[in-house]
């Protein structure tokens, strides 16, 4: 993965790194970390290959995976080990999904048939009443057609919630796979539509119709890419507001009253409502064109496509002008031909993970493997594992805090969270470029975020699930989306509760800032080995898991955090000169991320700079707030430094680098190697002189 820097860093650099010796730089070091370090690595030049390098060359990737990290991927085995046998044990509802995942016998006997009734019910989609009732159909199985909806607080009133319309999804990972035409790009709509045309055929559909199927589906993918935001934009954007009567006249074709009425929230965007927010004007004001006219117009491209595709290309669809908006009129033959193939495709990918997995799961591999290199499925074991713990995530938290949790590690987070935030306030206090009306809302801000550490201060009701059973796997699932369903209809109606965790259960090995609850969620999962441990030296806990608990808490005064007050209400609370001070400094982490690449790509400052700013923070909240609690020795220092680089330790295919530029996180090299040549604490450690890689000298960027 980082081959290219391990090639130049080759000889004995043991005399480099200020005149550190290899033996200073080795003291204080505990054996498992010092296993990792690159010691023919100068630290001065590039601090990841050092801390990571003999791991990086050592490690192997799972033929299941499409990386391997030192920190995340092996607590996150570590969990699912230990919580298998408590899984298979459970007499409740888990160890029952967990059996009916199991049973392939009873799942490969049914074959296609679940299918078939769902299948059968997109053929009498000829106009927009059946359309539009299709489509609340699966909304009430909280899935999405064209479009998608969800329910969030609402950051103008966040003590209540707002019912939310977004885009729907795309195949690939992000738009510009459907932007260009050049021979990568080709070939991955190429894999992409003889994905589609063999998972539609394996669930029945006939193989001519399924080939013009996942034809259909890439174009209408295709118009949504031209629409869409791009990622960096949509960073930034929280979403128009909007009536019922302002989204009819924006898409007048599609029966809106009758698609609310159909997911049983009748009010939605109506006076005395729930509030109505759109998410990218720019798709849905192009949804009725698509919805009255779906052919495709990019002929040329998918003329390509479908030679690459099937070895030669045959009478490409042709685009022709939108038919005119009459809302009870009937589809014509065409136009409805495409609608229906958007629909089976999303019916038939989403069940996917609960089909048989020979004629279902082992068909998307090959496109698997070409995106992210994953070399095959994962054991079956472990597939339902993870089926399971999606599925039943308060369940499966729940068992592991129970039986597997040491509860003193929550104690001592809340600890270390309580001293980063005592040196977040003294910051916030002296930051030059704040001014005084500013500062105390942002001290105040900081006073009010809420800490749910380990687990939920208040366990969350869970529904009853009746009816599971060992052999029906399918209808297994079907109830798990319904249930889900009912409890977004109930929190629609409710205030919205600060501390109730939303975004990860107990057992990922994550941690999450919540902008419009103003609130640190810091998983079970995370507080253990290799992040924490009691046992562990201050130095190693601190640049650990005290760099991720500061890098959420900065989160909170990042470029979209700090739109947020205490409250999690987003509005104009900072001085405009603040502001731009806050600005000027952002976009020198921006540039600075802007300057990198990988394997000959560039990263995107702007699409991680909320991320790189959370890094940046975290690690210097983290360690004054260590250096405050006493005096520290050079090779102390050094280790807060090691610690915080091996979180990010990690190998990874060229194909899952190269997508994961479309993620909102630098790649792991880069977090490191940015973050650390901007700290003075780091360059004094390590002794790293002006004008050495990991010393920016008067290009240091710092923000918090």
């Amino acid at each position: 993965f980082f081959k290219d820097i391990a090639e130049q860093a080759s000889g004995d650099k043991k005399d480099e790194g200020g005149n550190l010796t290899e033996e200073q730089l080795a003291k204080g070091i505990p054996s498992d970390m010092l296993e990792a370090v690159d010691m023919s690595v100068d630290p001065c030049e590039d601090f990841y290959t050092y801390s990571c390098g003999t791991f990086d060359k050592k490690a192997e990737i799972p033929n299941d995976k499409a990386s391997w990290l030192k920190a995340w991927d092996v607590t996150d085995k570590k969990i699912q080990d230990e919580m298998l046998s408590a899984v298979k044990g459970d007499k409740g509802i888990v160890g029952t999904y967990y059996q009916s995942c199991l049973n392939e016998g009873a799942i490969d006997s049914l074959g296609n048939k679940p299918l078939q009734p769902l299948l059968a019910e997109i053929d009498k989609v000829q106009d927009m009443p059946s359309l539009t009732q299709y489509l609340a159909d699966m909304g009430r199985r909280n899935n999405g057609a064209f479009f998608m909806w969800y329910v969030d607080a609402d950051s103008a009133h966040p003590d209540r919630r707002a019912f939310f319309l977004a885009p729907g999804g795309m195949t690939l990972p992000d738009k510009s796979y459907y932007m260009s035409n050049d021979d990568e790009m080709l070939q991955h709509r190429s894999m992409e539509m003889k994905t589609i045309a063999k998972i539609l055929t394996n669930a029945g559909v006939p193989e001519e119709e399924a080939r013009v199927d996942a034809l259909n589906v890439i174009a209408l993918e295709t118009r949504n890419a031209e629409t869409t935001m791009a990622r960096e934009d949509a960073r930034g954007a929280h979403g128009k507001r909007m009536t019922r009567d302002e989204l009819k006249a924006m898409v007048p074709i599609f029966h809106w009253d009758d698609f609310f009425h159909g997911i049983e929230m009748p009010d939605i965007g109506l006076e005395g409502g729930p509030q109505l927010i759109m998410h990218d004007e720019g798709f849905f004001g192009q949804l009725s064109a698509i919805f009255t006219d779906p052919n495709p117009r990019h002929t040329n491209s998918l003329s390509q496509v479908e030679a690459s595709g099937t070895g030669g290309a045959s009478d490409p669809l042709v685009y022709k002008p939108a038919t005119q908006l009459v809302l009870d009129k009937a589809f014509d033959a065409q136009d409805a031909r495409v609608l229906r193939s958007v629909l089976r495709y999303t019916v038939v990918s989403t069940y996917v993970p609960v089909l048989p997995a020979d004629q279902f799961g082992e068909q998307i591999l090959p496109m698997y493997r070409e995106l992210y290199g994953v070399q095959e499925r994962p054991v079956r074991w472990k597939k339902c594992y993870q089926s399971t713990s999606s599925a039943m995530g308060g369940h499966i938290s729940k068992l592991y805090v129970d039986n597997f949790f040491p509860k003193g590690n929550k104690e001592a987070a809340n600890k270390m969270l309580s001293e980063i935030r005592d040196q977040f306030r003294t910051t916030l206090e002296r930051v030059p470029w704040m001014d005084e009306g500013t500062r105390p809302r942002a001290i105040h801000k900081l006073n009010e975020m809420v800490f749910e550490v380990a687990y939920p201060s208040e366990w969350p009701e869970w529904c009853k699930l009746e009816g599971l059973a060992t052999d029906t796997f399918f209808e297994n699932y079907r109830k798990t989306e319904t249930c889900v369903f009912e409890k977004e209809k109930k929190k629609l109606r409710e205030p919205v509760k600060r501390r109730a965790w939303t975004a990860a259960g107990s057992t990922d090995v994550n941690a999450y800032y919540s902008q419009k609850v103003n609130g640190l969620f810091i998983p079970a999962a995370v507080l253990q080995e290799p992040f924490f441990d009691a046992k562990f030296p201050s130095a190693r806990n601190a640049g650990g898991i005290g760099a991720v608990l500061g890098h959420e808490m900065t989160h909170g005064f990042d470029d979209q955090g700090r739109q947020y007050d205490a409250t999690g209400r987003r509005h104009a609370w900072w001085d405009d000169k603040t502001v731009a001070n806050f600005k000027s400094r952002a976009q020198c982490i921006r540039s600075q991320f802007d300057s990198y690449k990988l394997h000959g790509k560039p990263v995107s400052g702007k699409l991680t700079l909320g991320e790189d700013i959370a890094d940046s923070g975290g690690l210097r909240m983290s360690y004054l707030a260590w250096k405050g609690a006493g005096e520290r020795t050079p090779e102390e220092e050094r280790l807060f430094f090691l610690s915080f680089a091996q979180n990010w330790c990690g190998v990874e295919r060229k194909q899952s680098a190269d997508t994961g530029l479309f993620d909102a996180h630098a790649p792991r090299k880069w977090r490191v190697i940015g973050t650390l040549s901007d700290s003075e604490g780091f360059r004094r450690a390590y002794k790293c002189k002006a004008g050495s890689a990991m010393n920016r000298g008067g290009d240091t960027c710092t923000l918090w």
